[in-house]
């Protein structure tokens, strides 16, 4: 066989590897979310004939004498730049305008750093619902990740003045009932409050009857359903730093182990938390633990997702997080529409939208949970500087619709005309080499 013929075999691989390409663009026209990748051709080896010359005093010089042998993949890219906004009109389904992935992982997921959220994987597609354990999903069952809100540690119902002014030579929030952890977990709706109790240390009973000069009522610290926030507790790292991360209340299994569970207090983790959940007790539960019921859930712009209580409260589920690469484009694409931060990505980076977790630290390493008297800056291992949470103001999340796909048919179309005469150009040079090796057989009759 000729060089000519090597050469045409290698442009024919490669234009169908490229029709490979425009053909999965094509096919996924209507792919929500889906970024339509560009297969690129680079010149294949050479052979030289006679190298090349600087000339000398007395003759001048020639170029060198190369033959090549035809073409190869160059590369297969993505382009990941945002697409059109696709209206839908689900209020959860959710469109990214502006660059990031939304972060999906399972319902275990324990991410108290930026290292650890490299695990997850990302994704443009943001057809989330709220499954039946009310973890907010989208449509492959895969847990949506974000900053849920917690119990603040540092609530008090009725402040002083006195109070109110530690809290702020503290830099604490003491008058907000819940506050934003930086854990990244994956969101779910709060938990519904069980009936309170002395076992679960819920109710404080009262003295004497109505009329009776020591009566005193019965006082409940909290009502049936209300709901249920998760609350802090402090964690230490093999490296010695503090994490402060996410725990879910007991469940009251009709008094017998919340009981058990309930400090002697009436309090768990950090501050004053002592509200236990409901048992539920349906057939086809996917947990024992009962999560408060919302009506018209929505999508805001700055991420956070709200919904609508029995008792007409609105209960704020937590704040949507979103990942950024150093090279968007760089990411690996796994499986459908998910993508991992690996080799080629570049840094990963967490970002909450609008202010709504400014200058605070991936897992509340931050040492203001506490107010500012709380750890030792002296002492206490350095925060990396890779967990801080950027404070994304030029991306906001818009509802009821989805990104569209990429792909651009006038554009794949023109590109499959080139494609389809670059192959069939290959394939006359093989019949012509063909006709020129019969020729060299046929010399000899």
């Amino acid at each position: 066989m000729t060089g000519a013929m090597y050469a045409a075999i290698g442009g024919l691989k490669t234009h169908m590897s490229n029709l490979n390409v425009i053909g999965n663009n094509i096919a996924n026209v209507n792919t929500y979310g889906y970024k339509a990748g560009r297969m690129t051709f680079k010149e294949s080896m050479y052979t030289t004939s006679r190298t090349g010359s600087n000339g000398g005093a007395t003759s001048g010089g020639n170029n060198p004498s190369q033959i090549g042998y035809g073409c190869s993949i160059g590369s297969i890219d993505l382009n990941m730049s945002p697409s059109t906004y696709a209206p839908t009109g689900y209020p959860l389904d959710t469109y990214i305008d502006g660059e990031g992935f939304y972060m999906f992982g399972d319902k275990d997921g324990n991410i108290l750093s930026t290292k650890d959220a490299t695990a997850l994987e990302l994704s443009r597609v943001g057809d989330f619902w709220i499954d039946p354990d009310g973890y907010i999903c989208n449509r492959d069952g895969k847990c949506l990740y974000g900053f849920a809100r917690v119990q603040n540690p540092n609530y008090i119902a009725k402040p002083t003045d006195k109070d109110k002014e530690d809290a702020e030579a503290s830099g604490i929030d003491i008058t907000s009932k819940t506050i934003i952890s930086s854990q990244l977990v994956p969101l779910r709706v709060p938990l519904s409050a069980a009936k309170p109790t002395a076992d679960n240390k819920g109710l404080i009973p009262g003295n004497g009857k109505p009329g009776d000069p020591d009566y005193k009522a019965d006082q409940y610290l909290w009502n049936e359903g209300d709901p249920v926030y998760p609350y802090l507790v402090e964690e230490k790292s093999a490296d010695g730093k503090t994490y402060y991360t996410n725990e879910y209340a007991p469940v009251d299994y009709t008094g017998k182990v919340a009981a058990a569970e309930v400090p002697a207090t009436g309090s768990m983790g950090l501050g004053k938390t002592n509200m236990v959940v409901g048992q539920n007790t349906d057939e086809l539960r996917a947990s024992d633990e009962l999560h408060v019921q919302l009506k018209e859930v929505s999508v805001q712009k700055n991420g956070a997702i709200q919904g609508i209580a029995a008792n007409g409260d609105t209960v704020i589920i937590g704040y949507i997080a979103i990942a950024n690469c150093d090279s968007p484009d760089g990411v690996t694409h796994i499986d459908g529409p998910y993508y991992k931060a690996m080799g080629g990505a570049g840094a990963l980076r967490v970002s909450a939208l609008n202010g709504v977790l400014e200058g605070k630290y991936m897992g509340n390493q931050s040492m203001d949970i506490l107010g500012a008297a709380a750890g030792n800056p002296d002492t206490d291992p350095v925060i990396d500087p890779m967990d801080y949470i950027v404070n994304e103001k030029a991306v906001e999340l818009r509802s009821s619709g989805l990104e569209s796909s990429s792909t651009d048919i006038a554009q794949e179309f023109t590109d499959m005309i080139k494609t389809q005469r670059g192959y069939q150009a290959n394939t006359r040079i093989i019949t012509v080499t063909d006709s020129m090796l019969e020729e060299l057989v046929n010399m000899k009759r």
